[in-house]
């Protein structure tokens, strides 16, 4: 009953200690603001989770085709939430209140909400954890309490769970690691390094990565300082770590497995910039946003005599290796997947400050008085010299007044302990760390994140307004969708937000995510060189006005703000609207389902433009392999019929001095090329100025931005095909600098082709859903093929009357079949990338690891018999 107690105590302080450093988040909740970034936390956070919402619940688990033009979420989504374990909990606990009546249908509000009351329990489950693995390590209850509230209530914890949640959700699964590691070093056990390296891969393939280094990291940091007599030889150890972590793999490859296939059939350029070794500018005494050291470490690890104990100088140098470690740009790209430099490894950081703390605590109460004299005064001398060096901050700036007022005060009731060794000041001086880190980290999350970081604009409010999802929008949306009883795409944007189909639950043309199929965004890149109207890695959207994208890949309706310019592409006519939004619809809609007779090969069409690709789209049908049986038609380039003029600046030579505010090329068109349908422009287009920020291009009515080339985002794309309305005069502008601007074709699309192909089109009856897609079609031409507008990647599977037929990769990014004559019942179906074998393996390793529990055990029980009879 005593232990009972106990624990419960110590849930219900870990429970308090988590509300206590919540409460700015608590009250700015309660003034109707959310603990939620404005940009990734809005675009992302919310919308996938209310879109996995929607499909879990309708059992549907691995794929959706309302995911941009459709994907994988099972696997692309793994990164972020689909097998997240916190993320499942709460969306069960959400569909059991949505049933009990207590909420109504959830929303990305309903999400919102959910964020602090779960950061709240998250928080105090990594606390406990933390405890537990404390304790284990032979640390008082009160020291192992304490040391754990620095490492749960860090600052890298908030600005995690307020900008990316899932990333939060590594706090739970490092204490298991570092207990599973201490199991098998000090009792043989593998059992919880089993369970922690299943946990850490399914719940996310990333952070499992960056916790499996500071495992190995700290597991030759024990073999280098043991910390008893009667540890596990290294070599056996080695004989219980391999197969644990395999076995540990192998049951949560089940997540892992699909999510890495994800992460490599994705695309990003290479970040070709340099990194250097070492360039620290993180002020981690007072500024820093995501290693911000309390004053009680610096006090403890400057005690010198502390070190004597192996515990304390295991922690205590794995932390002074990991704040090196955050002054390295060339470390941070190595936890970052030997990627761009991203410093997101910081809790790591806090765990191992947070055991020198709680060992050091231990120290006290036999420490020299000299010791911690001198310890206090290097305090003071390391915390002037940041003070001094940090150019941003000065000894009267109020954030600097309120980091030293905690400081003095830790340092006044430790000095006071130095002089009177009695455990009461001890206690009180535990009392002040409390008293002052608790405002303290309330404050830097509202210095760093609400402030710095804009999260005041998370607000209810906006996530009703019309910049997000308010309720005209969605009801003209609702009012289109149901006038429709087929499968069809609709265009809509607010604010610049991509994911804003997912918010308002529509088949949208738009995604934006880290981990994107490379097939398609391939298609927009290079295949067809398609302008989203913004540049940007991770990022699918529209189809740059071009009809005969629209038509070919479902995109029905288009929806504006009356109050923004309206450019529909040809062939869409206004089709309904309210007080202010119009929705626009594509008459020349081709089949969802569409055979082709005619078949060319990407290799044949290399040398193309984008215009003459989509007509061949149009004629036929484009494969990866195999051979033409006809060739694509050419267009021909206008641009010996243009007289190219700068206009506020210079042009000579494929260099554009633009020495105005804006100026660029007016492209004057002969008086004899026509003057209806659409030109296609293409050219290259580079900044000169590697240090100029983002740019915005103009030509005619069509606008776009480009990054800058020292952003890490820029997709390195620098061929752009523009799409612009027939007129006489096509002007680029561009901001006042230095431009490389060359290699100009310019072709006419009259949509003739488009017209004929809506017209031959047969209208083919299809399903769509569960991951399937169905389609019967009597075929009467040998040799054809079917295409469809989903996109091809790993995991689909078509059968043809019931036997498995090879799946083509049509267009360069979608789903073909070839077709049998007569008739054909074709089933596109969808899982995971290899299913089939991680199940099994997952199955596998969860067996083989219980037989190997149960044969220890055992052994374990026989050893203990032969000793009693001895």
């Amino acid at each position: 009953m005593k232990r009972r107690g106990k624990v419960v105590l110590l849930i219900l302080a870990a429970l308090i200690f988590s509300i206590a450093v919540h409460m700015h988040f608590i009250s700015e909740y309660f003034d109707g603001r959310f603990m939620l970034g404005p940009n990734d936390g809005m675009a992302q956070m919310l919308p996938f989770k209310q879109h996995l919402y929607e499909q879990y619940t309708q059992g549907n688990f691995f794929y959706s085709f309302s995911f941009g033009l459709g994907g994988g979420i099972y696997s692309q989504l793994a990164y972020y939430f689909s097998t997240s374990i916190v993320y499942l909990l709460t969306l069960l606990s959400i569909k059991g209140l949505e049933l009990a009546g207590v909420i109504g249908s959830p929303d990305v509000i309903t999400w919102a909400r959910a964020i602090l009351p779960v950061s709240i329990i998250r928080l105090a489950a990594a606390l406990l954890l933390a405890v537990g693995v404390f304790r284990y390590l032979r640390i008082p209850y009160v020291p192992a309490f304490i040391g754990a509230c620095f490492y749960a209530g860090s600052a890298i914890y908030f600005r995690h769970v307020v900008y990316w949640e899932f990333f939060a959700n590594a706090f739970l699964w490092l204490p298991l690691l570092v207990l599973g590691a201490e199991k098998i070093i000090r009792e043989r056990k593998p059992y919880w390094m089993i369970a922690a390296v299943a946990l850490s891969v399914f719940d996310n393939f990333y952070f499992s990565y960056i916790s499996f280094l500071f495992i190995g990291i700290y597991v030759i940091a024990r073999w280098l300082i043991k910390l008893s007599d009667h540890e596990v030889p290294i070599r056996t150890q080695l004989l219980y770590f391999v197969p644990a972590v395999i076995l540990g793999f192998g049951i949560g490859a089940i997540s892992f497995v699909p999510a890495v296939y994800a992460f490599l059939n994705n695309y990003r350029p290479a970040f070709e910039d340099v990194i250097p070794f070492y360039e620290n500018e993180d002020n981690i005494l007072f500024t820093s946003r995501t290693l911000f050291v309390p004053v009680l470490f610096v006090l403890l690890v400057c005690t010198v005599g502390f070190y004597k104990n192996k515990l304390f100088r295991l922690f205590a140098l794995l932390s002074i290796l990991f704040i090196f470690f955050q002054g390295s740009p060339r470390i941070a790209s190595i936890f970052n997947g030997f990627s761009a430099p991203q410093y997101r490894f910081e809790y790591l950081s806090m765990f191992v400050i947070a055991g020198t703390i709680a060992v050091g605590i231990t120290l006290l109460t036999k420490v020299k008085k000299w010791h911690l004299l001198f310890a206090i005064g290097l305090v003071i001398l390391l915390y002037s010299l940041y003070l001094r060096h940090d150019l941003t901050l000065e000894w009267g700036d109020d954030w600097a007044k309120q980091v030293w007022t905690g400081v003095v005060l830790v340092l006044l009731a430790f000095l006071l302990y130095a002089c009177k060794r009695k455990p009461v000041i001890l206690g009180l001086c535990m009392v002040v760390v409390f008293a002052t880190y608790v405002p303290l980290i309330n404050a830097h999350q509202e210095e760093q994140l609400t402030n710095a970081g804009n999260v005041e604009t998370s607000t209810l409010t906006y996530l009703k307004s019309d910049k997000y999802a308010n309720k005209e929008q969605q009801e003209l949306i609702r009012e289109v969708l149901d006038s429709d009883d087929r499968f069809t795409r609709l265009e809509w944007k607010t604010d610049n937000r991509n994911n804003t189909n997912l918010v308002q639950g529509f088949p949208g043309v738009s995604i934006y995510s880290s981990i994107l199929n490379k097939e398609l965004l391939f298609f927009y890149y290079y295949d067809m060189n398609i302008d989203m109207k913004r540049e940007s890695v991770s990022r699918i959207s529209g189809f740059g006005s071009r009809a005969n994208l629209y038509s070919l890949l479902n995109g029905k309706y288009i929806m504006y703000d009356k109050r923004e310019p309206i450019e529909a592409p040809y062939g869409f006519t206004l089709y309904i609207e309210s007080d202010r939004y119009v929705v626009y619809r594509n008459e020349n809609l081709l089949p969802f389902a569409k055979v082709a007779d005619d078949v060319l090969t990407e290799e044949t069409l290399v040398n193309y433009t984008p215009l003459e690709r989509e007509r061949a789209m149009l004629d036929g049908i484009i494969l990866a392999d195999g051979e033409s049986t006809s060739q694509a038609a050419s267009l021909p380039d206008l641009m010996n019929k243009v007289s190219i003029q700068a206009v506020g600046g210079s042009y000579q030579n494929g260099q554009l001095q633009v020495e105005q505010e804006e100026g660029g090329l007016n492209l004057q068109l002969d008086g004899e090329l026509p003057q209806t349908g659409d030109y296609y422009l293409s050219f290259y287009l580079k900044n000169n100025d590697p240090a100029a920020p983002l740019f915005d291009l103009t030509v005619n009515e069509f606008q776009t931005d480009r990054k800058s080339r020292q952003s890490i985002y820029r997709t390195k794309v620098n061929e752009l095909t523009i799409r612009v309305k027939a007129a006489d005069t096509i002007r680029i502008r561009l901001p006042k600098g230095s431009y490389n601007l060359e290699d100009l074709h310019l072709q006419h699309e009259d949509y003739q082709k488009l017209e004929n192909s809506v017209t031959e089109a047969e209208d083919i009856p299809f399903s769509i859903g569960h991951n399937q897609v169905t389609v019967d079609y009597t075929n009467e031409q040998e040799g054809s093929y079917m295409k469809i507008p989903v996109p091809y990647e790993k995991g689909w599977q078509v059968s043809v009357n019931g036997e498995e037929q090879e799946l083509q990769k049509a267009d360069y990014a979608f789903l073909g079949v070839k077709l049998q004559t007569g008739d054909n019942h074709i089933v596109f179906t969808y899982r995971p990338p290899y299913w089939n074998l991680v199940l099994a393996l997952c199955i596998g390793s969860l067996l083989f690891s219980v037989g190997w529990a149960v044969f220890l055990r055992k052994r374990h029980m026989a050893g203990e018999k032969d000793e009693k009879e001895a």
